[in-house]
């Protein structure tokens, strides 16, 4: 559902929150977390490039990995204890496809393009026997632009069949 066209629900985080950060750059999404005095657990940060999360764990004092999201699979996300935890798990996938300054070649699954890794996340939560409770996913505006609507609305789809609803 479109932001604009709604008022959001009440959502209530009860639980102690562990954060998973796929595509997790330097960590943008902790950044917000900590600006909003949110408590939280840095539980797994997913990332390609060595320097982004060399200065991931400089900023937030961690000692993550290197990880291409394309060998990790369900059960290396750690999700259990939902009663216990809440999980949040944010995927800002590369817009480099999706972008105005870029290519625009799109994300379409199998398409080979850098944004079409949003497709991982598919592929990563359909292998989890737990799922996240919380979801966010960041990306440019074009993300559900003209060209890429049919792409977005295929993600959204997926995301209503496991059980998550949707705002954008």
């Amino acid at each position: 559902m479109n932001l604009s066209d709604m008022t959001l629900p009440q959502f209530k985080i009860d639980k102690h929150i562990r954060l998973i950060e796929l595509f997790a750059g330097i960590g943008s999404q902790a950044m917000a977390l900590k600006d909003l005095d949110v408590e939280f657990e840095h539980y797994r940060a997913i990332e390609l490039d060595k320097f982004a999360i060399k200065s991931y764990n400089a900023i937030h004092d961690t000692d993550f990995e290197t990880t291409d999201i394309c060998n990790i699979n369900g059960t290396d996300l750690g999700i259990c204890d939902t009663d216990k935890f809440c999980y949040i798990m944010t995927y800002s996938f590369p817009c480099q496809d999706l972008s105005v300054a870029g290519k625009q070649k799109g994300m379409t699954k199998g398409s080979g393009t850098r944004s079409g890794l949003l497709w991982e996340v598919e592929r990563i939560l359909n292998e989890c026997s737990e799922l996240p409770q919380v979801l966010l996913m960041e990306n440019v505006p074009q993300v559900h632009g003209k060209k890429n609507m049919l792409d977005f609305q295929k993600w959204i789809d997926f995301l209503e069949s496991k059980g998550y609803s949707n705002y954008w």
